[in-house]
């Protein structure tokens, strides 16, 4: 074997992996572009991606050919054809004598039947559409043990995170959290609707905001944050509004006993959010019986949301628990030094001395 012989070989060999990949690649693309055809341009009767052949075709007067044709090149018609006439890469061009009984479609050229004819519709492209919810389904292979421990885990994880935000809203914020309960105590039907008008103007209120930020340059510049302010107080109020329900619900089931009062207001937190996480869970681990988690699912999710309304309201109300005096505590009220409190009967209240003056 010669030195030339061995190159040839060589490149040969390096070559044809390269070209099957194309090859592959090519063939892959006819076949997305003959379902395109097929589906997206209602073009009856394509045929399979084998039988399309690259290149120039043409229709020899006198012949007839039934079926749809599809050419990666340009199509001229002499002849006729019992169907449609599709150019993937070329023009269509019906010449005199020449009839198309379908449609003539070209992509990346142009429909010519001046002296031909078509029957159907003459159509020209520079590329096919793509086909939008075509997404194939990818069928669900967990067996039911396994999708009942992944929502178990997924309801547990979340309200895991929800107990560590109780404890430092507790931590931190244990005087706004008081103020918001005691706002449900004494304001429940105001904070509800509160709560509902909340939610219908959440998205109304920023956009409001960003097009009062967008009136001036440094407000322009000012968005994003101002977004992420705002999703972030939202987030804030909803979430103490929760917790302040769930302390609420919590201490009718938990009394605490001789506990501290830091130690029931958290005993009643927690035996609140362990409510709702039962509904949650009960839903998760039912995830066998559809019926019967939709319908569980379904109670947890209507308690959870009256929950959050009932909390935004409050929180709203109570200004996120700055507002002291919206829960109607009323301030005992501050007497002079002179003054003494007036008994409903009996005994005189005391008057200042005044200073007698000399008359003249």
């Amino acid at each position: 074997m010669t030195a030339r012989t061995r190159t040839l070989i060589s490149a040969l060999l390096f070559l044809l992996p390269g070209a099957l990949v194309a090859q592959g690649a090519s063939g892959a693309g006819l076949s997305r572009d003959l379902e395109r055809l097929s589906k997206g341009e209602q073009i009856a009767g394509v045929p399979s991606a084998d039988s399309v052949s690259p290149g120039a075709r043409a229709i020899a007067a006198g012949t007839t050919v039934t079926g749809t044709i599809v050419a990666r090149g340009p199509v001229d018609v002499f002849g006729r054809v019992d169907g449609s006439v599709v150019s993937l890469a070329g023009d269509v061009t019906v010449h005199r004598g020449g009839v198309v009984t379908g449609d003539a479609l070209a992509v990346g050229g142009r429909v010519n039947a001046d002296s031909g004819q078509v029957g159907g519709e003459m159509r020209a492209m520079s590329v096919l559409p793509t086909i939008f919810g075509q997404a194939k389904s990818v069928a669900d292979t967990r067996t039911p043990a396994q999708r009942t421990m992944e929502s178990a885990k997924n309801v547990a994880g979340s309200f895991g995170i929800l107990l560590i935000i109780a404890v430092g809203v507790l931590l931190f914020a244990g005087p706004n959290l008081d103020e918001v309960v005691v706002t449900i105590q004494g304001r429940f039907a105001r904070a509800f609707w509160y709560g509902v008008l909340g939610q219908i103007f959440v998205l109304p209120g920023l956009l409001i905001l960003t097009a009062a930020l967008a009136l001036t340059i440094i407000g322009i510049l000012l968005i994003p944050f101002a977004i992420v302010a705002y999703a972030i107080a939202v987030a804030g109020l909803v979430t103490l509004g929760f917790l302040a329900v769930a302390r609420l619900v919590g201490g009718a089931l938990w009394q605490g006993g001789d506990a501290s009062a830091r130690g029931r207001a958290l005993g009643a937190l927690f035996a609140g959010i362990a409510l709702f996480f039962v509904l949650w869970m009960i839903g998760s681990l039912l995830a066998w019986a559809p019926l019967a988690a939709t319908v569980i699912r379904a109670a947890a999710l209507a308690a959870t949301w009256a929950a959050m309304t009932l909390g935004l309201g409050s929180a709203i109300l109570s200004r996120a628990g700055t507002h002291r005096r919206v829960a109607g505590v009323a301030r005992p009220v501050e007497l002079a030094a002179w003054q003494t409190p007036t008994p409903v009967a009996g005994v005189v209240a005391a008057r200042r001395t005044v200073a007698a003056q000399e008359v003249r």
